[in-house]
């Protein structure tokens, strides 16, 4: 039988128990308690003291033993703003506050945020990295649970994991994390840092601007293997699609969040970043790096025209970072202008990156982009800028860069050597502008194909000499009246090919003033055929997931499936309508002169300027009063300066304006 518990032995283990709850979690007060003299009380104080301790005993954790402070946090890259298709990476992070008591059997959850309907805004997480305890994913509940959590003193354990946003609903969406401990032998005297939330802002895209100059396109899959398409345009915003299945009521598109020039956080640091002044740009290329490894994104390149050159994204556009060329740009001469980028075989990767510069200039890169150095220079500097880049995607090594003015030049050591090829069979003794080059990807020999301003050549021999194929390339106009329009800027191959039995692939190419025409059959031997976007400036061509994504100078963007495109189909709305614009000068680039064209449907007076780029007047080419109909004004920018400039058309109710380069 025990003893009964004497009230002096009761005060005793009371407060043996109070000290130790107070030594971890305020050492500075355990020194009240280091002696202890027993005290004499008489029965009447008995009955007052066991009342007191039941009071304390009850107000106290559970068989509380020892105190440790457990600080739960939360954080998402890249930003706190988001479109639909948007990856997003959550970081969650738990620390034992204690330096010397160790923490067990802790449970965090995670549950995340859904929409007005009750549905996820997220898919299933994904790219979970997990350093403590065992993980786990509820789809009911939409909930993240990690169990059994071990922490020694001081030490943090780290959860991450992946999601996209597929709610198509605009809104502010909070996701809530908190910690849960044994309370049997455990508590925290700080419940406060307990809980963690993140806000996530989900923005509505937008329509593809209706009036913008798209100069170049490319698919990129992010992290979860869904495609972007991004698209660089004349003189505007790099712009990212929303992945197919994300929004309904056709392809809506997004800005750029962070890294491009100009692009900053309007709201402060830790703000959403709602971009609003984003630059104009002229991307003259976009050149994007498959990635086979499920859950990590394409890595795509942007070749501008002016700032920093290039810029690298490995979100799908998202994000940007500038890439850093050696030497590109001299102390007295900033400017950096990259045109194209291209891959070719060899390399410690398998592939190298080559890009070309102004004045010239190629480099190249063996760690996927990251690094940079140049090689020679192809002959004759500024006059032979290489506008297009094409590597030979069997033998390494062998690059052929076409040039804006100067036909074609082949180097078969990497880029540390450029001739001049023979270019027999080009008009001019190749004395012309190619805008693109592209392998086939049947033809045996290899054979390299050209969109050059005299129309679409091809050759077998490493350009020593060339076949032209440009019959077919004539629209008739609403006058009925048949024309033939030669200047091609972009091709691009694309299956399927019905009527031939022996190429799978179909060939298409953007002819300027004319729209899109296919060569079916054997390309080599047929003639091409009009498809649709009669009469319109067409620039860039990307075939994506059976369809052919089309971009034009001044009226957007289009898209068509490959399998329905026939010359019967055409769609006759797409035509330029009527009325008052501003069309794109030719050539553009240019040097010294160019012509630029408008439309007016009725008599006004008009002003055309020209601007520089800070905004200055340098040319006034029309004041006054003109008659109704289509007008063309030559402008000679001899004595100025290479670069950007803009032309603006003003009448007494609109305005117009359009950028063009100039180049010498």
């Amino acid at each position: 039988m025990n003893a009964p518990i004497r009230a002096d032995q009761a005060v005793f283990e009371m407060r043996s128990h109070q000290a130790i709850l107070i030594k971890n979690s305020n050492p500075m007060k355990v020194s009240a308690y280091h002696s202890y003299t027993p005290l004499r009380w008489s029965r009447g104080y008995l009955a007052v003291f066991a009342l007191a301790l039941v009071s304390l005993v009850g107000a106290l954790p559970a068989q509380a033993q020892t105190a440790v402070d457990l600080v739960i946090g939360k954080g998402n890259t890249p930003d706190q703003v988001a479109y639909p298709g948007d990856v997003t990476t959550y970081t969650v992070t738990l620390t034992n506050g204690s330096h010397t008591v160790a923490a067990d059997d802790i449970e965090i959850t995670d549950d995340l945020p859904e929409d007005h309907l009750g549905n996820s805004i997220f898919g299933v997480p994904f790219n979970v990295m997990n350093t403590h305890g065992t993980y786990s994913y509820d789809a009911g509940s939409n909930t993240i649970t990690v169990s059994d959590i071990d922490l020694a003193p001081s030490e943090t354990m780290t959860l991450m994991y992946d999601v996209a946003v597929v709610t198509p609903f605009e809104g502010d969406y909070t996701n809530v994390a908190s910690v849960t401990f044994p309370t049997a032998w455990i508590y925290d005297p700080d419940l406060t840092n307990n809980t963690t939330s993140y806000l996530l802002t989900v923005l509505e895209p937008l329509k593809y601007p209706a009036k913008s100059a798209v100069s170049t396109l490319v698919a990129c899959q992010n992290e979860a293997d869904a495609f972007h398409i991004i698209a660089g345009q004349m003189n505007g915003p790099i712009l990212r699609s929303v992945p197919d299945g994300y929004f309904i009521g056709g392809r809506r598109w997004s800005q750029s969040a962070t890294g491009l020039p100009g692009l900053v956080n309007p709201n402060g640091p830790g703000m959403p970043n709602i971009v609003t002044g984003a630059p104009n740009l002229v991307v003259n290329d976009l050149f994007v790096i498959r990635n086979s490894t499920s859950g990590v994104a394409d890595v795509v390149f942007a070749a501008v025209w002016g700032y920093d050159g290039l810029y690298r994204t490995e979100d799908c556009g998202r994000t940007w970072s500038v890439v850093d060329f050696p030497g590109m740009a001299q102390e007295s001469d900033p400017f950096k202008i990259v045109y194209a980028i291209t891959r070719g075989p060899g390399g410690p990767l398998g592939y190298i990156l080559y890009a070309s510069a102004d004045r010239g200039r190629v480099f190249r890169s063996l760690d996927g982009g990251i690094t940079w150095d140049m090689t020679m220079s192809l002959p004759g500097g500024s006059a032979d800028t290489p506008w297009a880049l094409a590597a030979d995607p069997n033998e390494p090594g062998l690059l052929f860069a076409g040039t804006f003015g100067n036909g074609l030049f082949i180097s078969r050591d990497y880029g540390e050597y450029w001739e001049r090829t023979g270019n027999n069979g080009i008009p001019g003794e190749g004395g012309m502008h190619i805008f693109d080059l592209e392998f086939d990807p049947e033809k045996m020999p290899q054979t390299l194909w050209a969109a050059t301003a005299q129309g679409v050549f091809f050759t077998q021999d490493e350009g020593y000499s060339w076949a032209e194929q440009s019959d077919g390339l004539e629209i008739t106009g609403n006058n009925g009246v048949t024309f033939v329009t030669k200047e091609a800027r972009a091709i691009a191959f694309a299956k399927p090919n019905d009527a031939s039995s022996l190429l799978d692939y179909s060939l298409y190419t953007a002819i300027w003033g004319a729209g899109i025409f296919r060569l079916e059959g054997d390309r080599y031997y047929t003639n091409w055929d009009p498809v649709l976007l009669r009469n319109m400036d067409t620039t860039a061509l990307l075939v994506h997931n059976g369809e052919l994504i089309v971009g034009t100078n001044g009226q957007g963007m289009f898209e068509i499936d490959i399998s329905a495109s026939s010359t019967a189909n055409e769609n006759e709305s797409a035509e330029v309508p009527e009325g008052f614009s501003l069309q794109q000068n030719y050539p553009n680039p240019f040097n010294p002169t160019t012509s630029i064209s408008f439309d007016l449907p009725q008599a006004t007076a008009v002003k055309l300027s020209v601007f520089d780029v800070l905004g200055r007047e340098v040319a006034v080419l029309v004041n006054g009063k003109l008659t109704a109909g289509n007008h063309a004004v030559s402008f000679d920018a001899a004595g100025m300066q290479s670069g950007m400039y803009i032309y603006r058309l003003e009448t007494a109710n609109q305005t117009m304006t359009k950028s063009m380069v100039l180049m010498k």
